[in-house]
């Protein structure tokens, strides 16, 4: 679902739509709570079979590990469901971002994608964000594989270089993702995401800076605890204040101006949940942690 008055989505759609690593946009006329119909002879672990998902058609090899179970859940789009916490949610993200970051023509800043398909290639999920082949985060035994080169998302970051290559430099993806987990009151194997990312010039990041015509994006140094290699540590301090500053604005939107009272026993307030919510993705490193330069 895209602000009608973003024009250029259109355009990054139909960019989209001729790439051949895309991914196709998830079934919204399917009835609202319906599960999709997954081919019976779906079974984990049935090299020479066919598992249909989506309208599609994927063969099977010594990586399929999809359970009927798990492939009941793919299309139900909760965060499509008008009035579900997740849509309520989702709707209040969209709100603020389209109301508080605007371009120069009065227009939202951000555009947003809801509507992608869970069904990625491993490229786009691993590859595409510079994870190395060897990585433990691509076992099977975490990971919902169709086949070797086609698995359900285990983030929605799966899109960002679709998007980022389509032009756009700021922007929301949210969907449902899918990871192996024991059920407990934590873990759930489908469970959803709303990730931002936005890319910063120089012109943008340095404006409005004393002697800012004289700072750079980059630089050639060693990794610190701090930054990369290949940022200044001036691009990174500002990236990371914008950052927090946004995270901020939105929990008080979400959740109101309460800021940092005790009074409630089970509430720790917003300041530890806007700092745990940008922690846990400065661990990504700056170009997934989605607030980045150009």
């Amino acid at each position: 679902m895209v602000c009608s008055a973003l024009r250029r989505v259109a355009q990054v759609h139909a960019y989209l739509v001729r790439k051949s690593s895309s991914v196709s946009k998830g079934h919204h006329c399917q009835a609202l709570g319906s599960r999709p119909a997954a081919s019976e002879s779906a079974a984990r672990g049935a090299p020479g079979g066919m598992v249909e998902l989506l309208g599609k058609s994927y063969p099977q090899d010594d990586y399929s590990n999809l359970s009927r179970k798990v492939l009941s859940k793919v299309g139900r789009n909760l965060h499509h469901q008008e009035h579900h916490p997740l849509w309520l949610i989702k709707e209040r993200v969209k709100e603020h971002f389209y109301k508080q970051y605007v371009g120069r023509f009065g227009t939202p800043l951000f555009s947003v994608y809801d509507d992608f398909s869970p069904v990625v290639t491993t490229w786009q999920n691993f590859d595409s964000l510079l994870i190395p082949a060897d990585h433990p985060s691509r076992k099977k035994g975490d990971n919902y594989y169709l086949n070797r080169t086609h698995m359900l998302r285990a983030h929605t970051s799966a899109h960002q270089w679709d998007l980022l290559h389509a032009g756009l430099d700021a922007f929301l993806v949210v969907g449902d993702v899918y990871r192996r987990d024991q059920i407990d009151s934590q873990h759930y194997p489908v469970f959803h995401q709303l990730e931002g990312v936005r890319l910063f010039s120089k012109h943008e990041l340095f404006a409005g800076i004393k002697d800012g015509e004289s700072l750079q994006l980059f630089e050639q140094s060693s990794r610190s605890a701090c930054k990369q290699e290949t940022h200044t540590m001036e691009a990174m301090k500002l990236v990371e204040f914008d950052l927090k500053q946004t995270l901020t604005r939105l929990v008080s939107h979400i959740f109101g101006d309460g800021r940092y009272s005790n009074a409630f026993a089970f509430l720790w307030g917003l300041k530890y949940l806007t700092n745990n919510i940008f922690l846990k993705s400065l661990r990504l490193g700056v170009p997934r942690f989605f607030w980045s330069t150009l």
